[in-house]
C-alpha cells in the first residue's frame, strides 16, 4: 500500500481524511449534476453504460495511449511540464502520500465513473442531440476547464477528453464503460507517479521523516 510515516508539510491545509472527503464530494457533485441534468433534459447519462468482458478489455487497452502521454509528460524537461509536476507534487502529492492502495483505488474509480458519466454520459450526449461537433468541442472544453490547474494542464486534459470522447463517438454501439475504465486506470497510475515524484523530491531535498529536519 502507499503509506508513509506521518509527515506534517507546510503546504498541507487539510488533513488526509478531509482531502479524501473533499475529493469525494467534488466527484459526487458531478454525478448528481449528471443525473439532475438528465432528469431535466430527458437524457439518461448511463444509457450507453453496460457491462461486458470485451468492453472491459477495450477499456484497459484504451488506457495505453494515455499512459504513453503521461510518460512523455513526466520525462519532459519543459518549463510548462515542470510547473505541472511541481503543482501536483506540492498540492496533491502531500495528501496522496498518506493514502493506502484502497484510498487511491476509490479515488480513481470515483473520478472515472463520476467524470465520465457527467462529461460523456450526460453533457456530450445532450449537446449531441443538436450538433455532434459542438458536443465534442463544448463537453471537452468544459472538461479542460475543470482541470485547469495550469494552462498547459488544461490543454493536456482537453486532449485526453477528446480521446475519451472518441472512444464512444466512433463506436456504432458505444459503451460508456470503456472510457470509465480507461480514465480510472489512468488516474490510479498517475496517482502512483505523483507519489513517486513527491517522495523523490523529499529525498533530494533531505526532507524525509528520518532526516531529523522539520518539514
Amino acid at each position: 500500500m502507499f503509506r508513509s510515516n506521518p509527515i506534517s508539510q507546510p503546504t498541507e491545509e487539510l488533513t488526509h481524511r478531509q482531502f479524501l472527503t473533499a475529493a469525494g464530494l467534488f466527484e459526487g457533485a458531478l454525478l448528481v449534476a449528471a443525473f439532475a441534468g438528465g432528469w431535466l433534459t430527458g437524457v439518461n447519462p448511463t444509457a450507453s453504460l453496460s457491462w461486458g468482458t470485451t468492453d472491459v478489455l477495450l477499456g484497459l487497452l484504451a488506457c495505453i495511449p494515455m499512459l504513453l502521454m503521461l510518460a512523455v509528460s513526466m520525462l519532459s524537461r519543459s518549463a510548462g511540464m515542470d510547473q505541472i509536476r511541481r503543482f501536483l507534487r506540492d498540492t496533491v502529492g502531500v495528501y496522496l502520500v498518506h493514502c493506502t492502495w484502497l484510498d487511491l483505488l476509490l479515488l480513481a474509480v470515483l473520478a472515472g465513473v463520476c467524470e465520465e458519466v457527467f462529461f460523456r454520459g450526460f453533457l456530450y450526449s445532450w449537446i449531441q442531440l443538436w450538433n455532434p461537433v459542438l458536443a465534442v468541442m463544448l463537453s471537452n472544453l468544459l472538461f479542460a476547464v475543470a482541470h485547469a490547474v495550469t494552462p498547459l494542464y488544461a490543454l493536456l486534459a482537453g486532449f485526453l477528453g477528446l480521446y475519451l470522447t472518441a472512444l464512444i463517438s466512433i463506436d456504432a454501439t458505444p459503451n460508456l464503460l470503456i472510457p470509465i475504465i480507461a480514465h480510472a486506470l489512468y488516474d490510479l497510475i498517475a496517482f502512483g507517479v505523483v507519489i513517486h515524484d513527491y517522495r523523490k523530491h523529499l529525498t533530494e531535498t533531505h526532507d524525509t521523516p528520518d532526516s531529523g529536519t522539520d518539514a
